[in-house]
């Protein structure tokens, strides 16, 4: 990688997360400058630009590419998107930071990690969670010898209502290619995987049901459109899914992801281990569960202080990485394909009734 120099960034997608995040955070960045934001809403780049401060607008991102020639590139837009954008961002010599998921086949997102390779550019994932002081907080524990071997963890996201974009892209099949699975799923799996130090999966068993959103029930209030029930609003996604994940070396997860259910708001992560076991909270809590003297042990972790929040973190481990720091923490290519490989066996398993061996 190149040593610390000016990161030319553009963003293609002007949805929420862009507002809200990748350009503010990237703005914060002292080594990195927002040059561009593209959509096909025009509109909208428009006033998120304005907002934001970013000089240069499109709603054709190959366009950006050949004039503003970033050498970051976010790919923030609907999912069946992700390949061809990032690829054309690789190809034209950009690092490139992609929503999740990173594709929505594991051979796609094969095709899209050679090509990174290909140029010598970086291809990463911004499954952010990871970065919380939780996470970080039993990833340290795990380092460090605290679990022992774990060899269980079950890795939950429930919403009670949260069904994002309602009758938006996030709804649509043929844009989104999936539902809860595919939008917090990823997120929820990277915080077992992290944790467990990303095991190769081998049989996967998998189940999806959508209840709420045919019905316009269990809507949340965040996706960039937001449309009221209608006979008209598309739902045709999974608002729910529960899979079972056995690994090469016996290990196994349990994963459960909802957009909106009838059950309390529920964003856990917890890992079973030969000499201890914990509970990780969504934000706020590590509880550590062991033996000590041939008595039950139970200690709430104080959690350190975090300078930004999760999405702060990925980005300057990102741009260090980029700046030639290997020891930066960011989502490789090896645990981004290991993501899609259990959501499309998942999926799979789901729509054909049977157990997936990878």
């Amino acid at each position: 990688m190149s040593s610390s120099q000016t990161w030319r960034v553009a963003v293609i997608g002007a949805g929420t997360i862009s507002q809200r995040v990748h350009i503010p955070v990237f703005q914060k960045q002292p080594e990195t400058t927002v040059v561009a934001v593209c959509d096909v809403n025009q509109a909208r780049a428009r006033a998120i630009a304005e907002e934001t401060g970013v000089a240069n607008v499109y709603g054709d991102y190959e366009k950006m590419l050949t004039e503003q020639q970033p050498n970051i590139v976010v790919v923030a837009t609907p999912n069946v998107f992700h390949k061809p954008m990032a690829t054309a961002a690789l190809e034209a010599g950009a690092h490139v930071l992609c929503e999740k998921p990173v594709a929505l086949t594991y051979a796609d997102a094969q095709a899209m990690f050679a090509t990174a390779a290909a140029h010598d550019r970086v291809l990463t994932v911004g499954t952010h969670f990871r970065f919380t002081a939780p996470m970080q907080a039993a990833k340290v524990h795990a380092v460090n010898g605290y679990f022992g071997r774990i060899y269980a963890a079950r890795t939950v996201w429930q919403r009670r209502n949260g069904i994002p974009g309602y009758g938006s892209w996030f709804t649509n099949q043929d844009l989104a290619g999936g539902g809860a699975l595919l939008d917090i799923g990823v997120h929820t799996l990277d915080r077992a995987l992290y944790i467990m130090d990303y095991p190769k999966p081998k049989r996967v068993t998998g189940v999806m049901f959508a209840e709420f959103g045919p019905r316009g029930r269990g809507l949340g209030g965040w996706g960039a459109d937001i449309f009221q029930p209608s006979a008209n609003a598309r739902f045709d996604v999974d608002d729910l899914a529960w899979a079972q994940v056995v690994f090469e070396d016996g290990v196994v997860l349990q994963f459960q992801v909802a957009w909106a259910a009838n059950y309390p708001e529920t964003f856990v992560t917890e890992l079973f281990g030969t000499e201890g076991g914990a509970r990780i909270g969504g934000w706020d809590s590590v509880d550590l569960y062991s033996m000590l003297n041939g008595m039950e042990v139970k200690t709430e972790t104080q959690l350190p202080a975090q300078k930004g929040g999760s999405y702060d973190q990925l980005i300057a481990n990102f741009v260090r990485r980029l700046n030639g720091d290997e020891k930066a923490d960011i989502v490789t290519p090896q645990q981004a394909l290991v993501h899609v490989q259990i959501v499309d066996a998942i999926t799979r398993s789901a729509v054909e009734g049977r157990e997936i061996v990878l």
